[in-house]
């Protein structure tokens, strides 16, 4: 919006004229969407356009697809990142012309180990050894031995612990995904809870993924502070890890 200095002296936009502070006048320029569809010049800004705006609904597929575990377990740059990390991905795509890039089975694996919460790594809050695998609808976490004394580092304050584990199939040619169900999680546990051996956790999808979809699976941790028989979630993104343990 334009604005007036002075008496006579005009600043900004006003209809199609541009006001300078040096006082000349000059014509607003007009968008010009046809040349930056067609123009050999622009070539590189459009594939680059392209591209980045793949990555976005990549990325944004990936958070839908896990919001529910993501809510409790990101930090404040967390979308940028993972778009980031996408628009990495679809770099790697060495089948495809520049601007028509994508992610697909053959670049996913550089999404393995992306951190969904910079302020909270697994390596410093989980100390035990477990393993992810697919095997037709069912994506499997397994846990040789897990003790809570030893294998767990929990902050000041908590009490219990929940181990979190999700999986989904994407379709990111057409924007689509699957939630794997986790019929039977360890639940809410206490710190000083005896020790567990064996133990598998099985994420399900409604139906086997398609060959060419992409599978991920997640593995974090929450933290809870038991008072009067009430257990308090300790609403600290500080202190939840979440990070992507299985691609496939």
């Amino acid at each position: 919006m334009a604005s007036q200095n002075g008496i006579l002296g005009l600043q900004g936009t006003v209809g199609g004229l541009v006001f300078a502070k040096n006082g000349t006048v000059r014509q607003k320029p007009a968008s010009n969407k046809a040349a930056f569809t067609s123009s050999a010049s622009l070539a590189r800004t459009r594939e680059n356009a392209s591209e980045f705006g793949r990555a976005a609904s990549g990325a944004k597929l990936i958070r839908d697809a896990l919001r529910v575990l993501i809510s409790a377990a990101s930090d404040s740059q967390m979308v940028s990142r993972l778009t980031q990390k996408v628009r990495q991905l679809i770099g790697m795509d060495d089948t495809n012309n520049r601007g028509e890039r994508v992610v697909d089975k053959a670049n996913i694996a550089a999404l393995l180990g992306f951190n969904f919460n910079l302020g909270a790594g697994i390596g410093q809050s989980i100390f035990f050894q477990y393993g992810v695998a697919a095997a037709g609808s069912d994506v499997t976490m397994s846990i040789p031995a897990l003790n809570p004394a030893t294998d767990i580092s929990a902050p000041q304050g908590a009490t219990h612990f929940e181990l979190l584990y999700g999986a989904a199939s994407l379709d990111f040619e057409t924007g689509t995904y699957q939630q794997g169900v986790v019929a039977a999680p360890l639940g809410v546990l206490a710190l000083n809870s005896p020790a567990l051996v064996n133990r598998d956790i099985v994420a399900s999808f409604p139906a086997a993924p398609a060959a060419a979809d992409v599978v991920v699976g997640v593995v974090g941790i929450n933290f809870y502070q038991q008072l009067n028989g009430q257990m308090y979630p300790l609403n600290n993104n500080a202190n939840n890890p979440l990070a992507i343990e299985f691609v496939g």
